[in-house]
């Protein structure tokens, strides 16, 4: 017990000693079902494999805003008499000029304590940041062309980069609690020798509580953290869900928008989402989400070198 108060604690300093508020890191919703995202040592904390992916269309009616999409897979597996996780993150997010795709592939190792279970998880894969477009040169005898400055009238460009994560996650039946880095070693972008620009390093910390009313119904109230030591941004979430099934809840995200999100999980272990974000900010667009996950009960041993499969109904 002492060790994991320790482990909350250090959860909460992270919230808190980095209070500064967009990011290079896309923006989601519905956080409580996409944590690989963010923090590899989610990977394999289900008994079952899960798969998702989640498409999410920012400030809809403005042009060139945010689309993003993002695949997570994730399976427990047996080794050497431990437990593991194991996952794959996949993304393609595109914004105005810009269009960016990693893949990042997650381990975690994970340690029973107590009721729960403790994960240490890292991430290692690759991002490619590209930009083309025109340049826009304004009309006048007062301005140059492109060509004359800059060489050419358009861009067209790319950078391939290594990158890494961390992250520590700890969960029980009813409670789950994490915190995570991404872009750890801050792989340099810049599109040439001239032009020095890194991801910066994001951090993250997630908390989330399930209370049971009664049989058929749960509250499920959570939070989600993330800054890159400049800008932060809290999530405060509560879902209701019935039956283990059907669920709705209100979030607010602070200083930016309310959001209402419904879902539903089907016998044949399809689960889908909807989430739309009202502005509570100056933009006065609104945002779409949409959730599409599979999840199935499967044993995966790689020292047996055995693979087992059955079903969820």
């Amino acid at each position: 017990m002492f060790y994991m108060k320790k482990f909350i604690f250090f959860v909460i300093l992270v919230c808190f000693s980095l209070i500064t508020r967009a990011q290079q890191d896309p923006q989601f919703s519905q956080n409580m079902f996409n944590i690989l995202f963010v923090n590899p040592a989610f990977a394999g904390t289900d008994k079952d494999i899960q798969a998702s992916a989640i498409n999410r269309q920012q400030w809809v009616g403005i042009e060139n805003a945010p689309v993003t999409t993002v695949f997570n897979l994730s399976t427990p597996i047996k080794f050497m008499g431990s437990d593991h996780g194991i996952g794959l993150t996949i993304l393609s997010d595109k914004l105005g000029l810009e269009e960016n795709t990693a893949m990042r592939f997650n381990y975690a190792y994970r340690k029973k304590i107590q009721k729960g279970s403790l994960n240490f998880g890292f991430s290692i894969g690759f991002q490619n940041n590209s930009l083309q477009g025109d340049w826009y040169i304004p009309d006048g005898d007062d301005y140059t062309s492109a060509e004359s400055d800059l060489g050419s009238a358009s861009v067209d460009d790319s950078k391939l980069v290594f990158d890494l994560g961390l992250g520590i996650y700890y969960k029980t039946n009813n409670f789950y609690v994490g915190t995570s880095v991404s872009h750890l070693n801050k792989p340099n972008i810049g599109y040439n020798d001239e032009i020095e620009t890194y991801l910066a390093r994001h951090y993250y910390a997630m908390a989330g509580y399930r209370y049971d009313l009664n049989e058929s119904w749960e509250i499920l109230p959570s939070v989600f953290y993330k800054t890159d030591a400049t800008v932060s941004q809290i999530d405060v979430n509560t879902n209701i869900r019935y039956n283990k099934k059907i669920w709705g809840g209100v979030s607010y995200r602070v200083d930016d928008a309310i959001v209402g999100i419904v879902g539903v999980l089907f016998n044949n272990g399809i689960q889908v989402g909807y989430s739309y974000d009202v502005p509570t900010s100056n933009i006065s667009s609104g945002s779409h989400e949409f959730l599409l996950a599979y999840r199935f009960n499967a044993k995966l041993e790689i020292q047996n070198q055995k693979y087992k499969s059955v079903r969820f109904l």
